[in-house]
Formats: structure tokens, sequence, C-alpha cells
């Protein structure tokens, strides 16, 4: 899971197993609260139309985080991958950053942590 967050930072979070709606809550719960004590901003997330952002948990969940965070999530058209930033991340680690090498789940993850961490100094793209 990843936001690219406007300041460049890029945050991620892996897993190995499904991501529902109420661990998808507690990732963006995760990212307004940082947001918040580091900048004390609204927060605006744009997200694609994934079950798990459109379920009807996450609609209680939405205002939860728009009551506690000043959050508000605003969806992208659907079938618009080219409208999310984060997607245009996953094409560049996948398709040009990634070594060409098998990798186990522990050494995607891994490799994940690293781009993150050095993303918009070594890892770095404009739109």
């Amino acid at each position: 899971m990843g936001c690219l967050l406007s300041t460049g930072k890029l945050v991620t979070s892996c897993l190995q197993e499904s991501v529902t709606s109420t661990w998808f809550y507690a990732y963006l719960t995760g990212i307004a609260q940082r947001v918040k004590q580091t900048y004390n901003l609204p927060l605006v997330l744009i997200v694609d139309n994934a079950s798990i952002h459109r379920s009807k948990k996450m609609a209680d969940y939405r205002e939860l985080l728009k009551t506690n965070f000043s959050t508000n999530l605003y969806f992208i058209p659907a079938y618009s991958p080219e409208l999310n930033r984060i997607e245009m991340v996953w094409k560049q680690m996948k398709y040009y950053w990634r070594d060409f090498q098998v990798m186990t789940a522990d050494k995607i993850e891994q490799w994940v942590e690293k781009v993150s961490n050095q993303f918009g100094k070594e890892y770095m793209f404009t739109f």
C-alpha cells in the first residue's frame, strides 16, 4: 500500500495478507496523524475505486477521518490509473527501478522500504 504526499514523501506499508477496509482505515489514520502533527493542515486523499475504498464499512471510516483528522477522501474516475500518482510510482518501481531477479516476499518488502526511504533522492520522477 502506498501514498505519495504532495511534499514528495512516499509512505508505504507492506503486508502479505489481504487488505481490508479496517486495515486501510488504520493505514490512513496513521498518515492523517502524521500530517496533522507535522503540518497541522487538513488532508485531502485521492483514491481509486478499489472495493476496500468504496465499502460500506469504509464509508463510516471516512466520516471518522473527516471528524477526527480533517481528512477527506476524493475518488478518481473509474479506470483512470493515469490520474493516480501512486500507480505511476508502482509502474516505475516494477519496470524501471527493480533489479530483475527472483525475489522472496521478504526481499520485496525490503526493496519497497528502500525505495520509499530513498524516494526523491535516488528514486525520482517528475510529472
